[in-house]
């Protein structure tokens, strides 16, 4: 019989060898119990990211079960040139705020529902909805379909992003507040079929401290908040129907030097668009005006050129715009030429024709020589430890809105896009592309937990066969979970 009850809780950034660990070690005596004794009614595995292994991207993954080519979030900033979501005005989004320090657009995330506006696919609330079940989302980004979306409290969100000094909010105390918030609910309204609750203090504290503090916030902190969060959920659940658990994480993190001189910016990359005769956007509202823009997204960025004259959802010319910008960014990796940020920096740089071949067309890889060569002869070139899956998590990206060019730094060089931080996601690396997930379904009969695990690995299993033989990644977790929902 299938689960009446689904908790979710979403952990941004949770590395799977972290928990994994912490779980062996006997840390989590929380996370421990919703397992069983040598994990009797759970499992600890993980996933991957898709390209790039960035946060709304992926969650949007979890929660539609699509790549993003399909959901149509392809990273945390990007750039849509044909408006699709903005009466059909070219518009720049920045749900990170970024270096053109969009802030309306991360206040709007939660305010107004703007990353849930940009989704193209369906959420598992949704689905769930046309079949009468009931869902609550707390303090997650998307929840289209969902009975009730209780976000977080704007001044908390910027406290813990933005402000600095005493009136910061620290991580713990911002998951704090979303688990009373999902607490509160709880106690008003009962146990929704559905309940989604999304932890990111993991992931800022990471940033801030480098992913060597994960264990010590997971043990912690976030332990003893999923044992509160299961207390609630037990005391409400119906007898003899114990809900089924997830915990997934939407990407790993890497350490890297928290420095101007690995923190590649926006304004140290304006001369090699300047040498093209290029504006690039640099300010807030300026993307339809601008004729070039950069969309960064940790260790990879998206970038996107207007063709000369005319408007954003013309594509530009591959031979004499396209090609002459992306030669740039190898001679800066030789010599620092226009833009000294990235000398010794690139690991690729990958461009396509969409003039000939169409909005949806795949990347090719620009040679530092010049020549174009396959993404997989690319890709052999590379250390095999600076990638994982790179093919099929690029062909989940393409879109018409992931750009005309993607320019990805190399994990051996430290440099990455942005601001100083100490921990870092964004690439194509294991340690960037790992995320932790967890299945537990205390309470119920042996046969009926592995029962249910088997319907999980059997529905992702089959979906990677379907698409190559990959391995699985966050965008088949939903279809596991609902392989498990439906019995």
């Amino acid at each position: 019989m299938p689960p009446r009850h689904v908790v979710l809780v979403f952990i941004d950034g949770l590395r799977p060898d972290v928990l994994a660990e912490a779980v062996r070690a006997g840390e989590v005596p929380h996370l421990q119990r919703l397992l069983g004794e040598e994990g009797n009614h759970g499992w600890v595995t993980s996933v991957l990211a898709p390209a790039p292994s960035i946060t709304f991207a992926s969650q949007a993954s979890l929660v539609t079960g699509a790549h993003p080519n399909r959901h149509d979030v392809p990273g945390n900033q990007f750039f849509d040139r044909f408006g699709m979501h903005h009466g059909g005005k070219a518009r720049h989004y920045a749900f990170d705020v970024g270096d053109t320090l969009e802030i309306d657009d991360a206040i709007a995330v939660f305010t107004q529902g703007l990353a849930s506006r940009c989704l193209g696919a369906r959420t598992l609330y949704e689905r769930a909805g046309s079949r009468g079940q009931r869902s609550v989302v707390v303090g997650h980004m998307y929840a289209n379909g969902a009975d009730r979306w209780l976000p977080p409290k704007v001044d908390m969100l910027a406290r813990l992003t933005r402000v600095p000094g005493p009136l910061r909010v620290t991580p713990a105390a911002f998951d704090r507040h979303v688990l009373d918030m999902a607490l509160e609910d709880l106690c008003a309204h009962g146990l929704p079929d559905i309940l989604t609750v999304y932890f990111m203090g993991l992931d800022a504290y990471s940033h801030a401290h480098g992913p060597e503090g994960q264990r010590a916030y997971l043990r912690e902190t976030l332990d003893a908040l999923v044992g509160e969060l299961r207390a609630a959920v037990d005391e409400l659940a119906p007898r003899g129907h114990p809900p089924f658990w997830m915990l997934a994480a939407d990407h790993g993190q890497r350490a890297v030097p928290d420095d101007d001189a690995h923190a590649v910016s926006l304004r140290s990359v304006v001369p090699l668009f300047a040498a093209e005769g290029r504006d690039l956007l640099d300010y807030p509202g300026e993307g339809r005006h601008s004729d070039a823009v950069m969309a960064f997204n940790g260790s990879m960025a998206f970038v996107y050129l207007r063709r000369q004259g005319e408007a954003w959802a013309q594509p530009p010319d591959f031979q004499r715009e396209v090609l002459p910008l992306a030669r740039r960014f190898w001679e800066a990796h030789r010599s620092g030429a226009g833009a000294p940020a990235l000398e010794g920096a690139v690991a690729a740089v990958l461009v396509r024709d969409v003039a000939h071949a169409g909005w949806r067309s795949g990347y090719v890889a620009l040679t530092p020589d010049g020549g174009l060569e396959t993404l997989e002869a690319w890709f052999r070139r590379l250390p095999a430890h600076d990638h994982v899956e790179a093919l099929p998590r690029l062909a989940g990206m393409t879109s018409p809105l992931s750009g005309d060019m993607v320019v990805l730094l190399s994990p051996g060089s430290g440099r990455y896009f942005g601001h100083p931080v100490k921990g870092l996601h964004g690439g194509l690396s294991p340690e960037v592309s790992e995320a932790a997930l967890m299945l537990a379904w205390p309470g119920v009969t042996p046969a009926a937990w592995q029962q249910a695990r088997q319907q999980f690995e059997h529905a992702v299993n089959v979906r990677c066969e379907t698409e190559g033989g990959r391995r699985p990644q966050t965008a088949d977790v939903l279809v596991g979970l609902e392989a498990v929902m439906l019995g």
